[in-house]
């Protein structure tokens, strides 16, 4: 039934979006599982050392266990570094107490299972890839504040990945539309989809060419350096991680499981297909720190909003899931086409209030190998 859903929710995909798009989606969510995929490793090493696997795991990971996954220690760090100690706590204490009275529905097995985690984390992983896509094509910043607190708490119910993932997309929402990032923080994680759907049980969920395609997954972003699917710094982790799933296909050479192979195929896809960078539509300065009079030099893609220009370049800080767009709007419009690759030099200027880059030397360069940065 599950493998009849993800056939027809791909298939009304494919007939609504164009090849670009696909492909875009794809790669999101394959970098959301690539990144997930050390902290689950985690999460079954320590299952076999401790029957309370669940609970050391739903602290020290990246919030992949079941349950609320703002309890994850790494995410209220990051939370404490983007939104301040308040907000870090606060989060933090609300998803204890979720978490205490749910604690009935998710009891889980006494030992992790690997692709059965993985199939959990899926359906988040594919909707963060499309609210990426919506994110991507639709400023949020055009909504009235409550359509944008709508917007933002709905997105956090349904397509909230990974609590560090999760921070992230609720900084990058910030940016645009505040009202959106505070309600997205005041569900995601805490009263989402995935922290109230109860445990299953996951015993039966082992296959040894599931464990070929991971391995092969994982290898083919560690050689590329991150393919631009998870940021580089996942590489040492990736490797071992390689050398596990090697490890699984011998351990687990008699198993068959046709569901475990989902996520992985869709890993190993989303590592051999070349996705385009994502599209900037809004035109507005989303870089901090600036101040008039500094110099900059930046490279990115030219976009366009009418006589308004900006030079925008995606960020990664984990994975393709939370890329947000790094823009710093000219004084002047360049005579290229929107779309095309530059390198801006100049200094930052005040402009009725807004920061914008007053271009000394605009010249044009070639795409760079991986279109990202990362922080």
């Amino acid at each position: 039934m599950r493998l009849s859903f993800y056939a027809a929710a791909a298939l009304a995909l494919a007939a609504i979006s164009s090849p670009d798009t696909i492909r875009s989606v794809l790669a999101a969510s394959a970098g959301a599982l690539v990144e997930a995929t050390p902290f689950l490793f985690a999460a079954v090493a320590l299952s076999r050392l401790s029957t309370r696997y669940d609970c050391v795991a739903a602290y020290a990971g990246c919030g992949c266990a079941p349950g609320p996954a703002a309890r994850s220690l790494p995410a209220a760090a990051a939370t404490w570094l983007l939104f301040g100690p308040f907000v870090a706590i606060g989060r933090w204490l609300i998803a204890m107490l979720v978490a205490r009275a749910l604690r009935r529905r998710h009891r889980a097995d006494a030992a992790a299972h690997l692709h059965a985690e993985l199939r959990a984390v899926l359906p988040c992983a594919i909707l963060a890839g499309m609210a990426m896509q919506v994110f991507a094509a639709f400023d949020p910043a055009r909504l009235s504040p409550v359509w944008s607190a709508f917007a933002g708490t709905v997105l956090a119910f349904f397509a909230a990945p990974c609590a560090l993932g999760a921070i992230t997309l609720a900084a990058t929402l910030r940016a645009h539309a505040p009202p959106a990032a505070a309600a997205f923080l005041c569900i995601a994680g805490i009263a989402d989809l995935r922290a109230l759907t109860p445990a299953r049980s996951t015993a039966a969920d082992e296959d040894a060419f599931a464990y070929v395609l991971l391995a092969a997954a994982l290898s083919v972003v560690a050689w590329n350096h991150g393919d631009g699917l998870v940021n580089p710094a996942f590489v040492p982790a990736l490797w071992c991680c390689a050398i596990a799933a090697a490890c699984g296909i011998v351990a687990h050479r008699s198993r068959r499981s046709e569901n475990a192979r989902i996520a992985p195929a869709l890993m190993l896809a989303g590592a051999l297909m070349t996705s385009p960078a994502p599209q900037y539509h809004a035109t507005e300065t989303t870089m901090t720190e600036l101040f008039p009079g500094e110099r900059l030099t930046f490279t990115g893609t030219l976009a366009r909003n009418g006589n308004a220009s900006a030079v925008v370049r995606y960020a990664i800080t984990c994975c393709r899931a939370d890329a947000a767009p790094v823009a710093v709007r000219l004084t002047a419009n360049p005579r290229y086409p929107a779309g095309t690759w530059l390198r801006v030099e100049g200094s930052i200027e005040n402009v009725a209030g807004n920061l914008r880059l007053a271009p000394r030397r605009i010249e044009r360069v070639a795409a760079p190998a991986d279109p990202f940065i990362y922080f």
